[in-house]
């Protein structure tokens, strides 16, 4: 064979174009920072959880959103929402009856989660049950305009994960870069063991929410709504000893939340913040979607990044660095928390198997 033909022969370099991770970065990246800045300039009640969603969204192995797939998303979440709002208007006075209803409804969302149910809507449903009744204590006012932000929220973040897949989608099957194929689905486990991991979560989350009620903290809603989330990692519901690693994947985003805020301190321009949430979801990205044995925790440390740099642009004042610094010392406390809970009930099923 000739030179050139052997030339021809050659397979032609990976390029962006023919990588399937690179897009995949990409895209998260992307759609992130075009979530972030669509519910930012819009004013969305509670903007931060648009991103995260959208990162859930797009850091999975999910195919594009059709229509039906978003209906099935949007619509489960408005009813919930709208049940939220009705039992906050009418059995939140009675708060000894609410809790126990609020009881009832996270066991039902952590045993759905278990037995395979969506889990991106779970993750939503569990924020609205967890958030509307806590707002609701200061004004069903507050607590109806964060229900429709929720479900107004859960419409933008499919819409701008659909928009990322028509802008990068995956390449077809058996072409250069498609990576690892996806696994097949796995058979939803027993009833016995998903009432065991149900009580189990509730058992670390509801005692968390009977604080926030009794002290009327919703000015904090969001760390009751960041454990909530945590509650939901399968390294967490391990134990203490996967818990540590997820403690040290929070740590990372603490600080790339502190990285994050003090560059834009000195420019504090939406330009600016849309640009560093484009690096950051880049970086990250690199990460997330590599083989690293450390690419779950970024997931979690992006949440973390998200989260905070969100809250910070909500907070205004002379001491808006303080609160700043304050939060993240709560996001850590409540990290530690979840890990320690977790651990703790690990420990007394061992020595009851032990007994046993």
């Amino acid at each position: 064979m000739s030179a050139d033909g052997r030339a021809l022969a050659a397979p032609a370099p990976a390029t962006i174009l023919t990588d399937q991770r690179t897009r995949r970065i990409l895209r998260f990246a992307v759609g992130t920072t075009v979530g972030s800045g669509f519910a930012y300039l819009i004013g969305f009640e509670l903007p931060f959880l648009v991103p995260i969603l959208i990162a859930m969204l797009l850091a999975s192995p999910a195919p594009r959103p059709t229509f039906e797939s978003a209906a099935g998303f949007v619509i489960p979440v408005a009813a919930g929402a709208f049940v939220g709002v009705l039992l906050t208007r009418y059995v939140l006075p009675y708060q000894g009856i609410f809790l126990l209803i609020e009881f009832v409804v996270l066991y039902r969302i952590f045993y759905s989660l278990a037995g395979g149910a969506r889990p991106l809507r779970m993750v939503w449903l569990l924020i609205a049950a967890l958030i509307i009744p806590l707002m609701g204590m200061a004004s069903i006012g507050l607590a109806i305009g964060v229900a429709v932000g929720l479900v107004y929220g859960a419409a933008i973040a499919v819409g701008v994960a659909w928009f990322a897949h028509v802008v990068l989608p995956d390449l077809p099957s058996g072409v250069m870069g498609q990576g690892k194929p996806g696994q097949a689905a796995k058979e939803p486990p027993p009833p016995a063991a998903r009432a065991a991991y149900a009580r189990r979560t509730v058992t670390v989350v509801f005692p968390v929410l009977m604080v926030f009620f009794f002290l009327n903290l919703s000015s904090d809603a969001v760390i009751l709504v960041f454990i909530g989330l945590l509650s939901l990692l399968p390294s967490f519901a391990a134990g203490w000893k996967q818990g540590k690693a997820l403690i040290v994947g929070n740590l990372i985003g603490g600080a790339g939340a502190i990285v994050f805020y003090n560059l834009l301190v000195v420019y504090p321009q939406i330009g600016m913040f849309l640009l560093l949430t484009l690096l950051t979801g880049l970086l990250f990205g690199d990460f997330i979607f590599s083989d690293r044995p450390a690419a779950p925790l970024f997931k979690t440390a992006f949440n973390s990044v998200v989260l905070l740099v969100g809250m910070s642009v909500t907070i205004t004042g002379a001491d808006a660095a303080s609160k700043f610094y304050t939060r993240i010392a709560q996001i850590i406390l409540a990290v530690v928390y979840v890990a320690v809970a977790f651990g703790f009930l690990e420990y007394l099923q061992r020595k009851r198997v032990k007994k046993a």
